[in-house]
């Protein structure tokens, strides 16, 4: 069964942590690249340093108040997380359907709410009185 998590690291622990996750190949031109390692992960979004706060310009259109500054990794593992990485995960509100689809969405809802009952976000709602 894959798991989804989310990550936050400082771009030099990024740059570390990653080379756990890769492993290189030589091109045809004798050139070295790195690349994801399929046995280790199935899929990796590096989003970059995300806003940590919104607000409006003049013009009432939304701006960054306050830039993260850390990098943020979404992994998509294709069975438990690698233990390395557990110092760096973060656990945001779930969003409904992201492009890790739905399945993927549910499994880390799910994580989600075990790692934080008491989050408003795994209350049931609350009943609407007439």
């Amino acid at each position: 069964m894959q798991t989804f998590r989310k990550y936050e690291l400082t771009p030099t622990q990024w740059a570390t942590a990653r080379k756990k996750i890769e492993k290189t190949g030589t091109d045809p031109e004798g050139e070295t690249y790195a690349t994801w390692d399929a046995e280790k992960v199935d899929v990796v979004v590096e989003l970059g340093k995300l806003c940590k706060a919104w607000g409006t310009d003049e013009d009432g259109k939304p701006v960054c108040t306050t830039p993260g500054t850390k990098v943020s990794v979404d992994i998509v593992w294709p069975g438990e997380p690698m233990a390395d990485f557990d110092k760096y995960l973060v656990w945001p509100d779930p969003v409904g359907i992201s492009s890790m689809g739905y399945t993927l969405d549910q499994e880390y809802t799910r994580a989600f709410c075990v790692a934080n009952p008491s989050a408003e976000y795994c209350q049931p709602p609350k009943p609407i009185e007439p």
